[in-house]
Order: structure tokens, then C-alpha cells, then sequence
């Protein structure tokens, strides 16, 4: 099953993250209706500290005018992830463009992806640090994954906002089945 994305950059200096969940479903139709929420999820941005279990993160969406929005993600958004709780906020905060959305269907092999690619708001032109964003359905398969790629700094275990393992959280969230929990 595909997993890299044609959304997700070369990888050519930095840093370099791939986190892949995968699930199997008892049929394609159990797929195809998981995948649909997987998608609503990923661009419902203000609810993925719930989807990911994510205590200490909050994630906002702003409109590319900077104004806070409570809808789904669209291209040009902004996505601030801030550190602390909802009662505890903290100063620091990660900002990121939502810089491509993008479907796509595949009927000779009965796939299907949705991805996300964000860039953060503050990358100086030429620079090609990214986060893609790819849930994707093949047959009755199913996965989430996250791709970071050349970030320029190793300088702690954060990665564009999140450490590994809240970013694999996430990631496995997006797949809950509704009906029965997380896969």
C-alpha cells in the first residue's frame, strides 16, 4: 500500500520524520466510511487534541486574514499549535500555512488519499521545511501518516509543534472508528 504521497516534498537536508498507522477493516465499506471520517477529522483542526488524546496541546485555525475560525481547514489557513492546557495556555505556539488540500482517487487500484501539506507561516522564501498529512484508503486497508521533511534544526525532540509520539497519537486518532473506538 502507498503510503508516501506525492504532496510530500524530496527530502534534501535537516530533518526527516515519516509515522505511518495502518488498520484493516472487515470490508470495503467499513473502509470507505472510516476514510470519510478520517478526512472530516483532519480538516476539523480545532478538535485534534480530542482526536489525538493530546492533554497538553491545543491547535487553532485562523482564517488567512488572522482571524480564529471554528469551521473546516481550507487552503491558506493558519494552524497555531499551542503548548499547555486550555486553563494554562503558554506563550509559545507553532504557526502553520496550510499550503496544499488535495483528494484524489484511484479506481484501478480501488485507493483513495486525502493530504494536508503545511509549511510554517514564518519560512523564509526557498526554504522547504514541511508537514504532510495523508489518510488514505486502499481496498479494505486504511492508514494515517505524518511526513515531515527538512527542517533545518535537530535542537529538541518537537517537531513542528509535537514530539513523535503526540504526532503518532494524532495519527492513529484520525482512524477511530467511529462505531468502535479506535482501530
Amino acid at each position: 500500500m502507498q503510503t508516501t504521497h506525492y504532496l510530500v516534498p524530496a527530502h534534501t537536508i535537516g530533518s526527516e520524520t515519516d509515522i505511518v498507522c495502518r488498520v484493516g477493516c472487515d470490508s470495503v465499506d467499513d473502509a470507505s466510511f472510516i476514510f470519510v471520517d478520517a478526512k472530516d477529522r483532519l480538516l476539523a483542526v480545532t478538535d485534534w487534541a480530542t482526536v489525538g488524546v493530546l492533554d497538553e496541546v491545543r491547535f487553532q485555525l485562523q482564517d488567512a486574514t488572522g482571524h480564529l475560525v471554528r469551521r473546516h481547514a481550507r487552503r491558506h489557513d493558519h494552524i497555531l499549535i499551542v503548548s499547555g492546557s486550555a486553563g494554562q495556555p503558554t506563550a509559545d505556539h507553532d504557526a502553520y500555512v496550510i499550503e496544499a488540500l488535495e483528494y484524489d482517487d484511484y479506481p484501478d487500484t480501488d485507493e483513495e488519499t486525502f493530504a494536508v501539506r503545511l509549511k510554517p507561516v514564518d519560512q523564509p522564501d526557498g526554504d522547504t521545511d514541511t508537514t504532510t498529512i495523508v489518510v488514505g484508503r486502499r481496498g479494505k486497508d486504511l492508514y494515517a501518516s505524518y511526513h515531515g521533511r527538512n527542517r533545518q534544526t535537530n535542537a529538541d525532540d518537537l517537531w513542528h509543534g509535537l514530539t513523535t509520539a503526540q504526532w503518532e497519537a494524532l495519527m492513529s486518532g484520525l482512524l477511530r472508528d467511529e462505531d468502535d473506538g479506535l482501530m
